[in-house]
């Protein structure tokens, strides 16, 4: 918008240049006599008294000489009273007159022009003579000096209205031009501050934001320290007691027993059920310390494990032999010589054993091994990932059941139900030792009994592969 008022400015001032320029330049003769003889022509229509007019009409343009001559070449009226019953004698003149035309031309007069009675140029003084036709009739016959003729050519040298309006004009759009200019700095200089305080605010709004995520972060990682310290400080203090309850029961009994015998008041009956018990609270002492010993061994320096591949009728008949209370439930699929399990038989074995000493522990009656190429359940908690190849051992009893709300943490460090015996790792320890064998292992139970169902990495004949 600026540009545009700017360019109609400088059009305008042009404007104003030129019209002044051409409204002070000298214009051609013709002009000067055509413009005289039309405001005389004027002058004299308009009036009733044409010797008044043709006195008027020669102060006004400040000729030598108005005259009105009629068709018969006479002078009717002049400004000049010698001239008034005269004839126009030059034949140009004359013919001008005669046809109506409008004539110019430089030659000596016949007679003397006065003004205001005095003769200011005698006869054949030499003047322009110009003719010219009115419309009423006659002419109009007008006397220039040529001495003067010159500086009537010249316009006025004054500046015209019309340049001043356009002056005007281009003053109005260079200020209009202006303010837009000044409008369109203000808005530039307002919108770069606007810009700048929308970056600061930008700015401020990311490290606002990132502080935020900072703090959230912090909050998380502190609850998550703080869930992690209450949950060491709640394993810990159900270690505490569970090693004092634990581990003071058969070693008060050890003791016990230990001063009786030094009392020597036993008879030989019960000296020997005696010692039976401190045998029997002694072993249950030492398998204590070898699981948690074991616990801490496999945490610190991972399970010591050799894989191999080894029949499963071998396996299942290896774990069968693992605890006394395990009876058989596997069918004929464990003779199948297509299959091949890729284990760690010694570590199976202690896990199985694991398994079937918590069924009986915890009330079983009855422990069944079943060695199987497909899931018999589907397991409600699940821990380890299960192979893409596996033979599936499961091991079921016919105890009571494990309660839906301790279910979940079966397999966490020292977790135990309710006031039940054991130190809360036997099946902490099988999840260490199913993991490191690459299987998982999977657990259902109902008040009718549990099913603990692992998953170990096997190896399938072709013909088998196949069939599958």
């Amino acid at each position: 918008m600026s540009v545009i008022c700017g360019v109609l400015a400088l059009a305008a001032v042009a404007a104003a240049v030129t019209y002044q320029r051409n409204s002070t330049k000298p214009i051609g003769e013709g002009e000067v006599f055509a413009r005289d003889a039309q405001a005389a022509a004027e002058t004299v229509t308009d009036s009733d008294d044409p010797g008044t007019a043709v006195r008027k009409a020669r102060n006004a343009l400040e000729v030598e000489g108005v005259s009105v001559v009629d068709d018969e070449l006479t002078v009717i009226a002049s400004s000049s009273p010698t001239m008034v019953g005269q004839t126009v004698s030059n034949p140009l003149l004359s013919f001008g007159v005669s046809s109506g035309r409008f004539m110019a031309l430089a030659s000596p007069i016949d007679d003397a022009l006065h003004i205001d009675d005095v003769p200011e140029w005698p006869a054949g003084s030499v003047l322009y003579q110009v003719v010219a036709p009115l419309d009423s009739g006659g002419s109009i016959l007008l006397h220039y000096d040529l001495a003067d003729l010159l500086s009537r050519r010249s316009q006025p040298g004054d500046i015209q209205s019309e340049t001043l309006q356009l002056v005007g004009l281009a003053a109005v759009f260079a200020l209009l031009g202006g303010a837009v200019a000044v409008g369109h700095l203000r808005a530039a200089r307002r919108y770069r501050e606007v810009a700048w305080e929308s970056e600061v605010l930008r700015s401020h709004s990311e490290e606002l934001e990132s502080a935020n995520r900072e703090l959230r972060k912090a909050r998380s990682q502190a609850e998550a320290a703080l869930e992690l310290a209450e949950e060491k400080m709640r394993i810990r203090s159900e270690f505490v007691l569970m090693i004092n309850h634990e581990l003071r029961t058969p070693l008060t009994s050890v003791v016990t027993g230990a001063e009786l015998l030094r009392d020597g008041s036993l008879t030989g009956v019960d000296t020997e059920g005696l010692l039976n018990g401190m045998v029997s609270d002694g072993r249950r002492l030492q398998e204590i310390i070898d699981q948690i010993l074991a616990v801490a061994r496999i945490e610190n320096r991972g399970l010591a494990y050799e894989l191999a591949e080894i029949p499963l009728e071998k396996v299942c008949a290896t774990l069968l032999e693992s605890h006394s209370a395990l009876e058989s439930d596997h069918e004929d699929v464990g003779h199948d010589p297509g299959i091949v399990v890729t284990t760690d038989l010694s570590t199976l074995a202690i896990v199985v054993a694991s398994l079937a000493d918590n069924a009986i522990t915890h009330g079983a009656y009855r422990v069944g091994l079943t060695c199987g190429t497909t899931p018999t359940v589907e397991p409600q908690v699940v821990v380890g990932e299960k192979p893409p190849s596996a033979v599936y051992v499961k091991v079921a009893d016919d105890g009571p059941g494990i309660s839906p709300d301790f279910l979940p943490r079966i397999f966490e460090k020292f977790e135990k139900s309710g006031f039940s015996s054991g130190t809360g790792l036997g099946l902490y320890m099988v999840r260490l030792m199913v993991e490191a064998l690459g299987g998982s292992v999977g657990v259902t139970t109902s008040p009718q009994g549990t099913e603990f169902e692992i998953a170990v990495p096997a190896v399938f004949s072709e013909e088998m592969a196949w069939a599958g």
